[in-house]
């Protein structure tokens, strides 16, 4: 193997590098300015090349500096994957979840409780967000996703094939026959204009020769809390998950209509690095989420 630098004088151009500048790179490192003046120094003498140009307090990388960034960026990726996988969990008392809004607030949330019987020693931390998690920069041990798959550098597993169906409150139903079109579509529309449900809709209302141009919603957004929020309140008919609303039609607060459900576009994932996949308390958890969900859903057609 060829003669490779100091594995500090690379750290310290790495962040010095990232930051472009050597006091926040200080901070970052808890050094001072002068030691990563000196490390990339050293490092510059290391390798005859210039890596930094210092004009006007300003502190910018050279051609040869962006060349080397990527790649001392990816060989300490690698590195801190390949000590995970030799120590394993570094904080295997607490389990830190990301998950979407919805599915975390309609789903997850009400359940927890039982998980946390099961496993006192585990501390949960939930992350609701709809960005997706960057592994390298977070503390996230286990991301569950709605989504289609292809998530890059990242195992995945599927662990429901969701449905579309339509609902509406039961309040909003006096008078209506759930299962003729022609009535439910005369009620408010509630719009979601999330990628796929339009167009699922659309080809539902060609396939009865509805026309759809004729529907006009009274809400729109491809946030699933507030569109679930306004059908329950009455606010007009939805196309959704069925994941999402399962507590809802089993409380009587919504029903299914028009004897109608379709393969969504979105499905439910488990999404980490897969090391952390081996972690125990993630196979714990994966071990009391997966048969939690299908049992949820094993008797969503009964209602």
């Amino acid at each position: 193997m060829k003669h490779l630098p100091p594995l500090k004088s690379l750290q310290f151009f790495l962040v010095a590098g990232q930051s472009k500048n050597f006091k926040h790179a200080a901070e970052q490192l808890n050094v001072t300015q002068a030691a990563v003046s000196q490390q990339i120094r050293l490092l510059e003498e290391n390798l005859q090349s210039k890596l930094f140009e210092r004009t006007n307090k300003k502190t910018m990388l050279t051609e040869k500096g962006r060349k080397l960034l990527p790649f001392t960026q990816r060989a300490f990726d690698e590195l801190t994957t390949g000590i995970q996988v030799v120590t394993g969990d570094p904080n295997p008392q607490i389990l830190r979840i990301s998950t979407v809004h919805s599915f975390c607030s309609l789903w997850l949330i009400p359940r927890l409780q039982e998980f946390q019987k099961l496993h006192p020693e585990i501390m949960v931390q939930l992350a609701p967000s709809s960005e997706l998690v960057d592994f390298k920069q977070s503390n996230i041990d286990l991301a569950i996703r709605m989504g289609r798959g292809g998530y890059c550098d990242l195992t995945e597993k599927k662990i429901y094939d969701d449905n579309l169906i339509f609902v509406a409150s039961p309040k909003l139903l006096i008078g209506i026959d759930k299962n003729n079109p022609e009535q439910v579509f005369r009620l408010p529309w509630i719009e979601d204009t999330s990628i796929g449900i339009q167009e699922t809709f659309q080809d539902y209302c060609k396939s009865i020769n509805f026309q759809y141009e004729t529907l006009v919603p009274v809400i729109q957004t491809n946030d699933a809390l507030p569109l679930i929020d306004s059908a329950v309140h009455e606010r007009g008919f939805l196309l959704v998950n069925s994941s999402l609303v399962v507590e809802h039609i089993r409380a009587g607060r919504l029903v299914k209509l028009l004897n109608y459900s379709i393969k969504s576009p979105y499905s439910l994932y488990l999404v980490a690095p897969e090391q952390q996949f081996l972690w125990k308390k993630v196979k714990q958890f994966e071990g009391w989420l997966v048969p939690k969900l299908l049992k949820s859903f094993s008797d969503l057609d009964k209602h």
